[in-house]
C-alpha cells in the first residue's frame, strides 16, 4: 500500500508562512485560521508601490490638518473647520503632528526594506483608525443626522432630504471603513513580506542585476584571460599562474636554484 501524499504547507514567496495550518481529515476551516498577506496593492501593483502611496496620502492629510487648525486657532483665519471646538482642532493637530515622525519612518522603512520601521508606521495608522471610529460612533449618536441638513435639500422637501442624508451618510462611513482597513491591511502585507523574506531584495531586484557581475568581471579581468577570447601574451598580476614568465611573475632573481620559506631565514 502506497503512502498518501501529505499536503506541503504553502509559501509566501517561497518562505513557510504561518498563516495556513496542516489540511488533514481532522482539520477543520475555521480553527486557527489566519488572513494570508497580499502579494499585490490594487490588483497590479507592487506592494512597495502601494505602502508608499498610502504614507503619501497620509502626510497630505496630516498637513492640511495641522495647516487649518494653525489656520483657524493661531491665526483667526476660518479655513475649514472653523466652526469645530477649540479642544477638538487642537487634537486633531497635535495627533497628525506626531504622527509625522511615524510616517517619515514608514518612507524609510519601505524604501530600504526594514520591517521593524513599517510596523511602526502601521501602530500609528491603528491607533488612528480607532480614533476615526470613535469620532464617527460619536457623530452619529450625539443627534439625528437630519439636523445638519443643508439648505439646498431642505427645499426639496424635508423627507426626501433626510432619507437622502441618511443613506448618504451610510455609504459613506461603509466606504471610508473599507478603505481604512484595505491600507491598513496592505501594510500589514508589507511587514510580512519584511519578516518572512528577511528584508532581502526580492525577485525583481534580482533579475535586474542577474548580469551585473558577468560585466564586472569582464571589466576587471586581466588582459590575458581566457574566458572572454582575448588573446593571451600580457603578464598577469604577479605570482599568477597564467604568467608568461615575463618579468617579476615567472622568472627567477639572481638565477637562483632554492627559495627559502621560513622566517627569519635560516643563516648560512
Amino acid at each position: 500500500e502506497q503512502p498518501l501524499l501529505q499536503p506541503q504547507p504553502p509559501t509566501f514567496g517561497g518562505v513557510p508562512t504561518k498563516y495556513t495550518q496542516h489540511v488533514g481529515p481532522s482539520s477543520s476551516l475555521c480553527s486557527g485560521a489566519m488572513a494570508r498577506p497580499a502579494s499585490q496593492f490594487c490588483c497590479g501593483c507592487s506592494l512597495t508601490f502601494g505602502v508608499t502611496f498610502i504614507l503619501l496620502l497620509n502626510l497630505i492629510q496630516n498637513l492640511f490638518y495641522i495647516v487649518t487648525a494653525f489656520s483657524n486657532v493661531v491665526m483667526k483665519i476660518p479655513v475649514f473647520g472653523p466652526n469645530m471646538g477649540l479642544t477638538a482642532q487642537t487634537f486633531n493637530a497635535a495627533f497628525c503632528l506626531l504622527g509625522l515622525p511615524f510616517i517619515f519612518s514608514g518612507f524609510w522603512g519601505a524604501w530600504t526594506r526594514m520591517e521593524g520601521h513599517v510596523r511602526l508606521y502601521l501602530y500609528y495608522m491603528i491607533a488612528s483608525i480607532s480614533l476615526d471610529a470613535v469620532n464617527t460612533c460619536l457623530f452619529l449618536s450625539s443627534g439625528d443626522i437630519c439636523d445638519h441638513m443643508p439648505r439646498v435639500l431642505q427645499k426639496h422637501g424635508s423627507a426626501f432630504a433626510c432619507g437622502f442624508m441618511r443613506l448618504g451618510t451610510i455609504i459613506g462611513v461603509l466606504q471610508l471603513v473599507i478603505v481604512q482597513v484595505y491600507f491598513a491591511y496592505t501594510v500589514w502585507s508589507l511587514c510580512e513580506d519584511y519578516e518572512a523574506t528577511g528584508g532581502g531584495p526580492g525577485l525583481p531586484e534580482l533579475m535586474k542585476t542577474a548580469n551585473e557581475h558577468h560585466q564586472k568581471r569582464r571589466y576587471l579581468a586581466p588582459h590575458g584571460d581566457e574566458h572572454f577570447g582575448v588573446a593571451a601574451g600580457f603578464p598577469v598580476a604577479y605570482g599568477a599562474f597564467d604568467s608568461q614568465n615575463t618579468g617579476l611573475g615567472g622568472s627567477r632573481l639572481f638565477g637562483g636554484t632554492s627559495h627559502e620559506t621560513n622566517y627569519p631565514p635560516v643563516k648560512l
